[in-house]
């Protein structure tokens, strides 16, 4: 029972840790359950790039997640809904989840980069593998 709450304060420090921006996202999303980036902007006037902005750095961050999509009443396409996670358990599956994801494509890409690839393509493939390996520290740190 005390991993639990332990778990749980870690998880509610972290929101509090927040910049202003991700926070009142963060809030946002938590008050309107599954919300597409498009209703928030609209529903609280905020700048669209502010909003998507923000939910990509949540998401990154494990504390919010793709719920499913809803029509855009503008454009007729649809577009994705978020949900906050529920608790610190639900964020350490999806923190292993993700680096399981980033560490294989970092190591398909690292194969590709030992055949016999022309320069350019070598550069490409370093420069990817830098940005997975960010994450990968990321990811690491956060947990």
């Amino acid at each position: 029972m005390n991993s639990t709450k332990n778990r749980n304060a870690a998880y509610f420090s972290i929101i509090e840790k927040l910049s202003k921006k991700r926070k009142l996202i963060f809030q946002l999303i938590g008050e309107n359950k599954e919300i597409t980036a498009q209703e928030l902007a609209e529903k609280y006037m905020l700048p669209i790039n502010e909003v998507t902005g923000r939910i990509t750095e949540l998401k990154d961050m494990c504390l919010i997640v793709e719920f499913g999509s809803k029509e855009n009443r503008w454009t007729n396409y649809n577009n994705t809904s978020y949900q906050v996670i529920k608790n610190e358990n639900e964020r350490i599956d999806l923190i292993n989840k993700k680096f399981v994801e980033y560490r294989d494509a970092k190591d398909k890409l690292i194969n590709d980069f030992n055949l016999n690839l022309s320069n350019t393509s070598k550069n490409l493939i370093k420069n990817e593998i830098r940005k997975i390996q960010k994450k990968i520290n990321y990811l690491e740190k956060i947990q």
